[in-house]
């Protein structure tokens, strides 16, 4: 069952095939993908990428939410639930998006992490914290995720604000795709 969210600016929907178009804009953007990949995402791995968001919903119930303006019925950014997979390294917490990333002898965890990713154009105007909102309160009380965490780079300020500002806590450092970040938790 796919559900749609929704806030008083935003609409966010599970992604449909047709969705392509947009992630090849959001994902091209190297400012828009330096704490994602560090680098933008190819046409392929877009689709990849997509096919990906389509499994999540359909076999788990999770995934990316497509954020669409209501004012002018635009797609803004993406929003929602994915995948992490961590193991401990040297006493920290090393997270990636793929089980295989880690150690074959390593204990693997998985944990489902709230991401948000906006058109560069859209940064500053609060959709990234009213989206995240929603997608929390949504994935606590209707999905009944017990924890949700951010995993962030440490130097990706913007998106440590949205956790802090939508009640999540910092857990703990971390590794956040080898690079150095932060845990943030919520718990409902």
């Amino acid at each position: 069952m796919t559900i749609t969210v929704e806030t008083d600016r935003l609409v966010l929907r599970p992604f449909q095939e047709t969705d392509l178009a947009f992630l090849d804009r959001l994902h091209s953007d190297p400012l828009v993908m330096q704490y994602i990949l560090g680098r933008p995402r190819t046409p392929d791995e877009n689709r990849v990428y997509l096919e990906t968001l389509l499994r999540l919903e359909r076999e788990r119930g999770l995934g990316q939410r497509l954020v669409i303006r209501k004012a002018d019925n635009q797609p803004v950014g993406r929003c929602g639930f994915s995948l992490f997979y961590g193991s401990d390294d040297k006493g920290m917490m090393s997270y990636t998006i793929s089980p295989d990333d880690h150690e074959p002898d390593s204990a693997v965890s998985e944990i489902i992490e709230l991401g948000y990713t906006f058109l560069r154009e859209e940064w500053g105007k609060g959709y990234a914290s009213e989206a995240a909102m929603s997608m929390r309160a949504h994935g606590h009380a209707v999905q009944k995720i017990a924890q949700i965490h951010s995993i962030i780079m440490q130097e990706n300020t913007g998106s440590v604000r949205v956790a802090e500002k939508i009640g999540s806590r910092r857990l703990a450092a971390c590794k956040c795709l080898g690079r150095p970040g932060w845990d943030y938790l919520s718990e409902g």
